[in-house]
C-alpha cells in the first residue's frame, strides 16, 4: 500500500506544469544622440508608455533612455541578474539600428561619425543581447525592436537598410517593427507607429502573445497602407498570456461554430469564427473564404502541376491548409500558396522556399513530438507497472485478510488508491495514443513529400547559452532520433511502425 501511495504522489506531481515566478522587462529608448542629425523624438515616449503598461501587467520594469554602449551593457547586467529563472523576460529597444556584415547593431547615443570602428565601439549587437536574454533561462524570452527607423548613415555604403533576421532558440520570440531590410516610421504623434499598435494590444486579456503580435502587425499594416509590415521570428512552445488567460471553452465549441460558419457561407459568419478563434484550426481556410466572398483577386501562384502534391503537404504542415479526408482542389492549394507568399520576404516566395520552410517546420515538430512521445512511453510504462503491482498486492491482501474484519479499512484504502492509479493510467494512455498518432502521421507525410528537402543543416541549433545544457543535449538527441526514424520509415514498407519498435527498444 505504501508503494502505491508513493507512485500515486509522484505521478500527480509529474502531471502538473511547473512555472517559474516573475516577469522582468528592460526598456531602452535612444533618441537624444550626440550627432544632432541622428536625433529621434519618440523613443523616450515609447519607453515611458510601455513602462506603465508592463507595470500594470505585473512586470518588474527598468526603463532607461539615451544610453551609450557601456551603459547598455550595464543595463543588461542588471537584467541578467534580475530575470534569472523568470517566467517572462522582455527586452525592448527603441532607437537607431543598422545591419553590417550580417550583424545588427543597436546604436548608442555617443555615436557621432558614420564609420565601422565607431559603429562597433558605440553599439550593442543583437548577438550580445540574444546571449543575455537566452542565458537567463526564462520560460518565455521576448526581444522587441522598434529600431529600424531612418538610416542615420545616409548613403554611406558600410551598412544596409533595416535589420537582418536573427532567430532565437526555443522559447524565444523576436519582434521587429518592420520586415527584414526595410525601414520603419518614427511616427508623427507621441509614439512610433509600431509602439502605438503594441500599446493598444499588449493589455488585451485572453490572447496568446503570438496572437497579440499578429494584431500589432495588422494595425501597423493598416495604418501605413502596407508600407510597414512588422516581423516576428519565434520558436515558442505552449501559450503565454501577458494579460489574463482566456476563459476555458468546451472542446466542441470551435467545431460547432465552424460548422455554423460553413452552413451560413457568409463573410459575417467566417469573421465571427475568426473573432472567437483568432488562431483556430480553420483560421487560414476562413481567411481564404472571406477573400473569395469579397471578390479579392489573387495573383497567380507560380506552381507547376507536378509540384502540387508536395506543395499541398507543405502548406498543410505549416498551417495554410487544413488536412482532411479528401485532397483540396488545385485552386484551393494555389490560393493557400499565394496566402503563404504574402507573408514571406521578397526573394524567398517560390516553391523551393516553401519546401525549405516546411522542412524546417517538420524538423522542429519532429524534434518536439519525438521528445513528447518518448516521455509518454516512459510514463505509460511506469504507470502500467505501478498498476500491475498495486493489483497484485491487492489480490494477495484480499486472500490473506478476507476473514479479518479489522483489515477492511486498509483493504478499502488500497482499493481507493488502485482506482486513482487507474484514472492516471487512462489519462497517460490517452496522451500516448495522441502523441503516437501525431508522430506517425508526421513521419508518413515527411517521408512522402519532404525527405529530399531535409538535411543535417536543417536540424535545429539549440543554444547552450541559456544555461540549461542538459535540455539542449536532449533536444539535439530528439532531433537525431526523428531523423533516424525517418530513415527507418524510408527503408520499411509503407505503414510500418519500425520507428516505434526502435523507440521502444531505446526506452
Amino acid at each position: 500500500m505504501r508503494f502505491c501511495t508513493v507512485i500515486l504522489l509522484c505521478f500527480l506531481q509529474l502531471s502538473s506544469s511547473v512555472w517559474a515566478d516573475g516577469r522582468v522587462a528592460l526598456l531602452i529608448g535612444n533618441g537624444d544622440y550626440s550627432n544632432p542629425e541622428f536625433v529621434l523624438g519618440n523613443p523616450a515616449n515609447d519607453v515611458a508608455a510601455l513602462d506603465e503598461a508592463l507595470t500594470r501587467l505585473g512586470f518588474e520594469v527598468r526603463s532607461q533612455t539615451n544610453l551609450s554602449r557601456p551603459e547598455m551593457l550595464d543595463s543588461l547586467d542588471w537584467f541578467q541578474e534580475t530575470a534569472n529563472g523568470a517566467e517572462i523576460a522582455l527586452v525592448f529597444y527603441a532607437g537607431h539600428a543598422v545591419q553590417a556584415d550580417g550583424e545588427n547593431f543597436l546604436i548608442g547615443t555617443d555615436l557621432v561619425s558614420p564609420t565601422v570602428p565607431a559603429l562597433i565601439d558605440e553599439s550593442l549587437t543583437l548577438s550580445e543581447l540574444h546571449a543575455v536574454i537566452e542565458g537567463v533561462g526564462a520560460d518565455l524570452s521576448l526581444v522587441v525592436l522598434d529600431a529600424c527607423r531612418n538610416n542615420p548613415f545616409g548613403d554611406v555604403q558600410i551598412v544596409q537598410p533595416g535589420l537582418a533576421p536573427a532567430s532565437g532558440s526555443v522559447g524565444t520570440l523576436v519582434a521587429y517593427a518592420t520586415d527584414p531590410g526595410n525601414v520603419a516610421a518614427d511616427g508623427l504623434g507621441d509614439n512610433s507607429i509600431f509602439t502605438s499598435a503594441l500599446l493598444q494590444n499588449i493589455e488585451t486579456p485572453g490572447i496568446d502573445v503570438r496572437i497579440m503580435f499578429g494584431r500589432v502587425r495588422q494595425e501597423v499594416v493598416r495604418d501605413t497602407a502596407g508600407r510597414q509590415v512588422p516581423w516576428v521570428e519565434e520558436a515558442v512552445i505552449g501559450e503565454y498570456y501577458l494579460s489574463e488567460p482566456p476563459d476555458p471553452l468546451d472542446p466542441g465549441d470551435e467545431l460547432r461554430i465552424w460548422r455554423e460558419a460553413v452552413n451560413a457561407g457568409s463573410v459575417e459568419s467566417y469573421l465571427d469564427y475568426l473573432d472567437r478563434f483568432p488562431e483556430g484550426l480553420y483560421k487560414i481556410v476562413a481567411e481564404l473564404r472571406v477573400d473569395v466572398l469579397r471578390g479579392n483577386v489573387f495573383q497567380t501562384a507560380e506552381l507547376a502541376s507536378v509540384e502540387l502534391p508536395d506543395a499541398t503537404a507543405a502548406l498543410q504542415l505549416i498551417g495554410y491548409l487544413v488536412p482532411g479526408a479528401t485532397d483540396p482542389a488545385d485552386s484551393e492549394v494555389l490560393q493557400a500558396f499565394t496566402h503563404w507568399q504574402s507573408s514571406q520576404p521578397v526573394g524567398v516566395r517560390n516553391f523551393e522556399a516553401l519546401m525549405l520552410d516546411a522542412a524546417s517546420t517538420a524538423t522542429f515538430l519532429g524534434t518536439y513530438s519525438a521528445g513528447i512521445l518518448k516521455n509518454d512511453l516512459q510514463r505509460y510504462a511506469s504507470v502500467d507497472e505501478a498498476l500491475r503491482t498495486a493489483r497484485d498486492n491487492m489480490e494477495v491482501a484480499e486472500i490473506e485478510f478476507q476473514d479479518n474484519p479489522d483489515a477492511e479499512p486498509v483493504l478499502q484504502s488500497m482499493r481507493t488508491e488502485i482506482s486513482e492509479i487507474e484514472l492516471i493510467h487512462r489519462g497517460v494512455a490517452a496522451d500516448l495514443d495522441a502523441s503516437r498518432t501525431f508522430y506517425s502521421d508526421l513521419i508518413l507525410l515527411v517521408d512522402r513529400h519532404l525527405t529530399d528537402w531535409l538535411s543535417d543543416e536543417a536540424q535545429p541549433r539549440f543554444a547552450t547559452s541559456r544555461g540549461i545544457t542538459h535540455l539542449s543535449d536532449r533536444a539535439l538527441s530528439d532531433a537525431q532520433m526523428f531523423y533516424d526514424h525517418l530513415r527507418l520509415a524510408r527503408d520499411a514498407p509503407e505503414g510500418s511502425y519500425s520507428w516505434l519498435a526502435s523507440m521502444m527498444q531505446e526506452n
